[in-house]
């Protein structure tokens, strides 16, 4: 939304069909017409190219198993022109954080209002495979606002160079925040982009 409000076009998928919806409706508000369908990430199909794509909230972790990253990467990689980029970004396996997976951990939002609270628990399902689930619930105004679960792999920085390189990516830099400061720790978030050259 905020691509369309600057005037870039920009055209979105989401496996959600309930979030297009949403989204649509608050566009229409906005009085702007996204360019969105229903879509998975590892093999959906687009007639254009695209000099730029970006996955956002660390939406790529949803891809559990090495041969979903591989699709979802190729298929990226399918729909840059050449010379576009893939811009993606998660954070680094954090040692202490899994640690403590099972233990009680609050993680606190607060919009402008001071409206929303958040408490998140996660546990590793599977170890082997790199694979948490974390439960969230967001309140408002004391109440339950939502309640959800989520999975998503654990995917280190020179096990994501490897994906990258399989997927038939030749050129990527990683950096340690939005800033591109450099990536020095696991308590940063890794930020990536690969180029189609």
């Amino acid at each position: 939304m905020e691509l369309l409000k600057d005037g870039i076009d920009a055209y979105g998928i989401d496996i959600s069909q309930c979030m297009l919806d949403e989204l649509r409706a608050k566009a229409k508000a906005m009085g702007l017409e996204p360019k969105v369908s229903l879509g998975d990430m590892r093999n959906f199909k687009l007639k254009d190219k695209f000099a730029l794509i970006i996955v956002p909230f660390r939406s790529f972790l949803y891809n559990l198993t090495t041969e979903d990253q591989l699709k979802t990467l190729k298929n990226f990689r399918r729909h840059l022109q050449k010379g576009g980029r893939l811009i993606l970004n998660f954070f680094y396996p954090d040692i202490e954080r899994m640690m403590s997976f099972g233990k009680e951990s609050e993680d606190l939002i607060v919009t402008d209002k001071g409206e929303y609270g958040l408490r998140e628990k996660s546990y590793f399902i599977d170890e082997i495979n790199q694979i948490i689930e974390t439960l969230a619930v967001v309140y408002k105004e004391g109440d339950v606002f939502w309640k959800g679960t989520y999975r998503y792999a654990l995917i280190y920085k020179r096990e994501f160079e490897l994906l990258l390189r399989l997927a038939g990516f030749k050129k990527w830099e990683v950096y340690g925040g939005f800033d591109y400061r450099p990536l020095t720790s696991y308590k940063q978030e890794m930020v990536w982009i690969a180029e189609n050259v």
